[in-house]
């Protein structure tokens, strides 16, 4: 039996819709990117790190970033044509080395880096003294010329310039023999990478405290924790270059440790005068005492340094121009292209070349003066010796050879260059900012990182969306709708051809509403009734579509410049944080903007 009613007296029912308040949605958001950042395996999280950091030395990092001490520093580099040129070849002798540092020697450097690992004394048998036992390979390069290089550094130690020198790290059954002879006179610096970080081909990244893996085996020690830490001292009283007998962990890598004798209280005085920044916190304390030893490493390593790699190039104008037999002019090490432009537009072109707009210029080299091993032994044709221009600075000599992978490619560089620029690049950060270099955890305080920093800014950016979502919807209430709408089941090819076919006939009457804006606008602003100055329903409609467009722009630039903010001022200016979340924080805050989009198109009221 079937029911009949009167369509007359239908009432008709009303439709709830449930819709999330967009206030919500902010808070989703941001426990979604809480959560993210709870469970985001590390390699991801590195990954995206990296990248967002790369992209930012690249484009912004690297012309803002002055650099004011690259130009205390400079590199020599033993390259395939200086080889040729010195009638050489590799592996190169001792007495090359020493003959180029005795050159070196004439120009009276502030210190020196030696950024080469020597292993093996090359000699038929070992000199009195040696270490009992000593391990000898049966084939190797035969070389007399190890005391040509071991007089040459004792002429630095007699002029009191420092030389500083890779030691290697090396299998359990190995020796540094050579570092016996070269201990007494050289400090040591480490010369592995770190155990706990990861490879960084693209100098983002610089280990101060590398740890060496494996270290007891590789040394022999049974018990670290109650061995002594190595030292200079420890080395030079017992002759043993093989870091045998001794905690590894007391050596430090180059940059840190070349800065610890800058500012010491001998050299403090004249780093000061330089401009250089000296901070207590970075000076170690007595390696006498190795748990306070132990406890300021930990504290500084927990400050883990990111790289600040300028834009610019060497400057050459104050050197003495050289030329060849043709009067052409020869530039040191070919590398002296002058920066181009202010920073500011450095930075616009650099954004315009990431997005494919225009053209950036190759950088091919890095931000300090270098010159060929082959320009410090010899003199130029027209320009005397180069190397001169090296009196009073630190000079880091290392190798460029073909199929020696020491190379690194930093953001700001579009070739590889010599690994030794990394530690090069580091000191040049640790002088220029004293402990204000770029880390991910904030000079101030060791809880402010920049995950942190990413949650605070991602909330900035989702209270301003949504407040400004609030004053759109009350400065342009919705307008009901004039009928009813009715509900129709469709297939997934049906729906996508109307819901198209209705979005361009929108797009078509919001472009040829385009000339009412105007007369628009001044309704709004002035408060009078649309309905009085000719505007139908249709038309107030098509004028709220064009308000909320211009807002969701509006969102879209203020985001972008609370994200610029955060990174240049807030990150790298003042909390000295690497900013390596900025990629991150606009993933994370388009997750809210379909549902701030949605919110304002919404037809209720």
């Amino acid at each position: 039996m079937v029911e009949e009613s009167d369509p007359g007296a239908a009432e008709e029912r009303a439709v709830i819709v449930l819709r999330l308040r967009p206030f919500w949605w902010g808070v989703i958001n941001v426990l979604i990117a809480v959560a993210v950042l709870c469970v985001e395996p590390d390699s991801i999280a590195n990954a995206v790190d990296d990248y967002s950091y790369a992209v930012f030395g690249k484009t912004v990092g690297g012309p803002i970033y002055r650099g004011k001490s690259t130009d205390d520093i400079g590199v020599v580099l033993l390259d395939d044509e200086s080889l040729a040129g010195l009638k050489s070849s590799w592996p190169a002798v001792y007495g090359l080395h020493a003959e180029v540092l005795r050159k070196l020697l004439t120009a009276a450097p502030k210190a020196v880096f030696i950024d080469f690992t020597f292993r093996d004394r090359r000699t038929e048998a070992p000199p009195t003294g040696g270490e009992p036992g000593e391990w000898l390979p049966e084939r190797y390069v035969r070389d007399d010329s190890l005391m040509m290089l071991v007089n040459t550094l004792q002429m630095y130690q007699m002029m009191g310039i420092p030389v500083y020198l890779q030691a290697g790290a090396l299998n359990f059954y190995q020796h540094h023999a050579v570092l016996s002879e070269l201990a007494p006179y050289v400090t040591l610096v480490a010369g592995w990478g770190d155990a706990r970080g990861r490879a960084d081909v693209r100098a983002l990244t610089y280990p101060m405290f590398p740890e060496l893996r494996n270290a007891d085996d590789s040394y022999g020690a049974s018990d670290v924790a109650n061995l002594p830490l190595c030292d200079d001292a420890r080395m030079r009283s017992t002759g043993n270059g093989n870091l045998r007998g001794c905690d590894v962990a007391g050596i430090t890598a180059a940059a840190p440790t070349i800065y610890q004798h800058l500012c010491s209280k001998a050299e403090r005085a004249g780093s000061l005068e330089r401009g250089w920044t000296c901070d207590e916190s970075l000076l170690m304390p007595s390696k006498d005492d190795k748990a306070g030893w132990l406890t300021w490493k930990q504290d500084v390593r927990g400050r883990p340094m990111w790289l600040s790699w300028p834009d610019k190039q060497a400057d050459y104008t104050s050197w003495t121009k050289a030329y060849d037999q043709h009067c052409n002019v020869v530039r040191p090490y070919e590398c002296s292209q002058d920066t181009e432009q202010s920073a500011v537009m450095r930075s616009i072109r650099n954004l315009l070349a990431l997005f494919g707009v225009t053209q950036q210029p190759e950088v091919k080299c890095a931000p300090f003066q270098t010159i060929s091993a082959e320009q410090v032994f010899r003199e130029t044709p027209s320009a005397g010796r180069w190397v001169d221009n090296f009196k009073g600075r630190i000079v880091m000599y290392g190798q460029n050879l073909q199929g020696f992978q020491d190379i690194v490619r930093p953001p700001t560089i579009d070739v590889d260059i010599p690994g030794v620029f990394i530690h090069a690049m580091a000191l040049e950060n640790l002088l220029s900012n004293g402990e204000g270099y770029l880390s991910d955890r904030s000079t101030f305080s060791s809880w402010l990182n920049a995950d942190l920093v990413e949650i605070a800014t991602l909330v900035v950016i989702l209270t301003l969306r949504f407040g400004l979502g609030w004053i759109a919807r009350k400065s342009f209430p919705a307008i009901p709708p004039a009928k009813l709408v009715t509900e129709k089941e469709c297939g997934l090819c049906e729906y996508v051809v109307g819901m198209c076919a209705s979005k361009f006939v929108a797009l078509m009457r919001m472009v040829r509403f385009l000339p009412s804006i105007p007369r628009a606008v001044f309704v709004w602003w002035t408060g009078k009734n649309s309905s009085s100055t000719g505007f139908d329903r249709e038309s107030r409609q098509l004028a709220r579509n064009w308000f909320m467009f211009g807002i969701c722009v509006l969102d879209l630039v203020v985001s972008v410049v609370i994200v610029t903010f955060g990174a240049i001022v807030i990150e790298f200016w003042v909390l000295a944080i690497a900013p390596v979340n900025w990629m991150a924080v606009i993933g994370l805050g388009m997750l809210s903007y379909i549902p701030f989009v949605r919110s304002l198109f919404a037809d209720e009221a």
